[in-house]
């Protein structure tokens, strides 16, 4: 264990603490959220000069906890980390943050966990030796998703089919309240990866394939979750998370440059553009080096490139995963060493197993600074963000939080949640206008929705992971506040019959191994049992329209990493006995929940209809209610590309041709932007204004007008998009990529002018030969751009060849570039660069 500097002991002891504070300004009141930068940063700096190595150290440490009991009890620590109860953290360590991980704090019930934050940090201020308040974390990742009764806004996946920032942001300012009024001041949210492999188990937590919609939602989250004072964002994970070589979570990626710089990393720029305070790194590594090793991610894009001036917090025991996961440091000491000189701030330390406790750690550092190894500097630099972040949030001039709060806000935006959720419904297939039922039919609603204790299972495939739990809820509750599709269903029809078939998510750490826990299928245990087969061959003959849910179960992380798309074997013999079942008159319709793009070119030739459901969380049932009867008509759009098989993913939409040659067709399925209505809308009379672009430096919107006409019967909503389907550069240019949208509401036969802004960040690429090395830019030249998928087109012309973003070489690029490399003659910038460079190395 660290040892305390005994010089210091009577200044910082317990009995003096309001002494100390107030030297340092803070029991006065002096340092609080909104004071000037310059007294905060005063305030702070004193705060470090008192400091030992030790506790600037622990203020580096963040540690899970599964107790707010200080005292032993039940929930005592893990026995390799150097203490014996969860007040020791402060009383012997000072540790400066804790997190409740997995969407699970030592209770579901509100009272319990506000009191319980309360008390511990009244325990810390009192009996730490520097009496600073620590920072809670925790995973908020789609609604204060870790209460009972509290409202889950749809999956991030769903977010990404809406097109509807402002309605987003509307809900995450919901989640930002009810989170602070838990006691809570950090949520690890926004998740900004980009979303390409549906094999990654984590795939349900990205916005979308784009980096500009992705981008855009980003951005809008991390300010909305920062709209509460006592709130910060996390923007994660930085960078190339999502696009692992093999499709599994947390493994390697192995990418260009130029793909990072030009698809891959914009989406996390424009959510720092929110400035956030704090950043969470990737867990894998990219390029042959762990993202938290990697001085270039942490230090040269996201200080000195992108600005970042917040906390940088590893991942769930990432520094011990260089070890045991990537094989790349030898020892503990070498992993720490490497991560804190790269730029993590804060290691986050998980709540057992053989990793290494916050003891270690911070004795680890100590010696590390101790021997040379770690520049003291350093550590000040990562322990003045951590306090500023503190003193941002108003903590150490109220660090306790009003108990009565959270009753008032928990299950709160129900409107917006069932709004998001309806935005976020995709009509993926309708043949012969099979939808919408009628509310006169008699509808059989069957698949996955029940377990072996006869508890229901569906609400769990509604909710996703990240749910009260970290794979999500458990089948005997507790429960998020949730209305369910059987019940909003049975409103909305003449005669409802349910049928629900076994689906069992008490396996999911079973994996791929043998066993009675064993799964059927990566995402839950399903089954078709022989009386359940009797019951629907029964009720299906008699029904006007069959419903079957179909999907995968609740999952997370590496536990959801899947091999294969096509529904587990009891799924698709659910939907072959009701095809057998019912005569040609009769509608069967699909309703997909699930967080991955689940089901083969055979499941939908079966299916008369087929709405994607995703994750729509609280309000999802009378969503998808709504819609199945036509009191909503659909409006989402596909975020990423339905692959027909694994064998042809990735399939994003913003590829380069060609995409295929010879026998094998990798067109996805289902395109991105893909999406059906009950109505029909019609495009004309497009134009740009202006026409012409000079220097897209100085000009990096245009606006793109078209004449939008509902030609249905229907009245409804509908995205418009547009996209740049044609150009020619230095480089090979995507097949499409997007730059803009806009949402829009019309009645049946009515007609309006729909303005769309065109993004010209969107046409940045990055020119030159393979390396990738030189700035961003768009290229002079003409640009096809067209509404919709196969809408009508306009040209706009672009004169000069400018950057917007990135008008500098990549950071670092100046070592790789030799006289010779170069295609151009050396600038300032290049110049400086190299300087830099040589300052480095002498």
């Amino acid at each position: 264990m660290a040892h305390h500097n005994d010089t210091t002991e009577g200044t910082l002891g317990e009995t003096s603490r309001r002494t100390f504070m107030k030297a340092t300004g803070a029991a006065t009141g002096v340092v609080v959220a909104g004071t000037g930068t310059a007294a905060a940063q005063t305030d702070v700096d004193a705060i470090i000069d008192e400091l030992t190595l030790e506790q600037k150290a622990a203020q580096m440490t963040q540690v899970a906890i599964s107790s707010f009991e200080p005292e032993p009890s039940e929930s005592n620590v893990p026995d390799n980390f150097g203490v014996d109860t969860v007040g020791e953290y402060f009383s012997d360590l000072g540790v400066g943050s804790i997190l409740s991980g997995g969407a699970e704090p030592p209770s579901f019930q509100a009272s319990d966990v506000v009191e319980g934050v309360n008390d511990l940090q009244e325990y810390n201020l009192n009996n730490s030796d520097h009496g600073i308040p620590f920072l809670y974390g925790v995973d908020a990742t789609h609604g204060n998703v870790l209460l009972e009764g509290a409202t889950a806004f749809p999956q991030r996946m769903n977010m990404g089919a809406t097109r509807d920032p402002d309605l987003i942001a509307e809900a995450e300012r919901h989640t930002s309240d009810a989170t602070a009024s838990m006691g809570a001041h950090w949520t690890f949210a926004p998740t900004t990866d980009l979303q390409r492999d549906p094999r990654w188990g984590r795939f349900f937590e990205g916005i979308s394939e784009d980096p500009k919609l992705t981008g855009d939602i980003s951005r809008v989250r991390a300010d909305a979750l920062e709209d509460d004072d006592r709130l910060t964002a996390c923007v994660k994970h930085f960078a190339a998370y999502s696009t692992p070589n093999n499709g599994n979570d947390r493994a390697p990626v192995d990418t260009s440059l130029r793909d990072l710089r030009t698809n891959v990393m914009p989406p996390y720029r424009d959510a720092l553009e929110s400035e956030p305070g704090t950043v969470m790194v990737n867990s894998g590594a990219v390029n042959g080096k762990p993202a938290h090793a990697s001085h270039w991610l942490l230090t040269r894009m996201l200080r000195d490139h992108y600005g970042f001036e917040g906390v940088v917090v590893s991942d769930w025991d990432d520094l011990n995963r260089m070890i045991t996961n990537h094989d790349y440091a030898p020892d503990f000491r070498t992993a720490t060493k490497e991560a804190i000189n790269a730029g993590v701030d804060m290691y986050m330390i998980g709540n057992g197993g053989s990793a290494p406790g916050p003891v270690q750690y911070v004795d680890t550092v100590v010696s590390l600074v101790e021997d040379g190894e770690i520049q003291m500097d350093r550590i000040d630099e990562a322990v003045r963000r951590i306090l500023e972040l503190k003193v941002d949030l108003g903590l150490f001039d109220q660090p306790t939080v009003d108990e009565s709060r959270i009753g008032q806000r928990l299950g709160g935006a129900a409107d917006t949640a069932e709004q998001l959720a309806r935005e976020s419904l995709v009509l993926l297939k309708n043949d012969d206008g099979a939808l919408p039922i009628s509310s006169q039919d008699d509808v059989l609603l069957t698949g996955p929705g029940v377990d072996s204790n006869g508890n229901n299972t569906r609400a769990l495939m509604q909710h996703g992971g990240w749910t009260l739990g970290w794979q999500g809820a458990s089948a005997g509750g507790p429960y998020p506040r949730q209305n369910l599709l059987t019940d909003a269903l049975r409103d909305r029809v003449a005669n409802l019959t349910h049928v629900p078939t076994a689906y069992d998510n008490t396996g999911w750490w079973a994996g791929q191994g043998d066993g009675p826990d064993q799964q059927t299928d990566e995402n839950g245990n399903f089954d078709f049992t022989e009386s359940q087969r009797q019951r629907v061959e029964d009720a299906a003959p008699d029904a006007d329209a069959v419903v079957v849910v179909l999907g995968e179960g609740t999952h997370n992380e590496g536990f959801g990493d899947r091999d294969e798309l096509v529904l587990d074997e009891a799924q698709q013999d659910l939907l072959d006995t009701v095809v057998s079942a019912v005569d040609d008159s009769t509608q069967v319709v699909g309703v997909f929940l699930a967080g991955s793009p689940r089901g083969s070119p055979e499941t939908f030739s079966k299916l008369d209809a087929a709405l994607f459901a995703g994750q729509p969380g609280s309000d999802g049932g009378p969503a998808i209610a709504d819609t199945l009867v036509g009191e909503y008509n659909p409006s989402g759009k596909l975020a990423f590309s339905w692959p027909e098989n694994v064998g042809t993913a990735p399939v994003q939409y913003n590829r380069y041709d060609p995409t295929s040659t010879g026998a094998t067709d990798n067109t996805p399925m289902f395109e991105f932007g893909h999406g059906l209505s009950y109505t029909d809308f019609t495009y004309e009379s497009v134009s740009v204004t202006p026409p012409t672009v000079g220097n897209p430096a100085n000009r990096s919107e245009v606006t793109v007008t078209v004449e939008v006409r509902n030609s249905g019967e229907m009245a409804g909503e509908h995205v418009v998009e547009l996209y740049n389907t044609q150009s020619y550069g230095s480089v090979l240019q995507p097949i499409r990529r997007l730059l803009g949208y806009e949402r829009v509401s019309l009645d049946a036969g009515e007609r309006t002018t729909v303005e769309v802004t065109a993004d010209l960040r969107a046409l940045e690429v990055v020119p030159g030969d393979v390396l990738a090395l030189g700035p961003k830019v768009v290229e002079a030249g003409e640009y096809e751009l067209t509404v919709g998928q196969g809408g009508p087109t306009t040209t706009l012309t672009v004169q000069n060849t400018a950057s917007i973003t990135d008008p500098d070489p990549v950071p670092g690029s100046a070592d790789a570039q030799s006289s010779t490399a170069r295609s151009q003659d050396p600038t300032m910038e290049d110049v400086v660069d190299l300087l830099k460079e040589a300052r480095r190395s002498s």
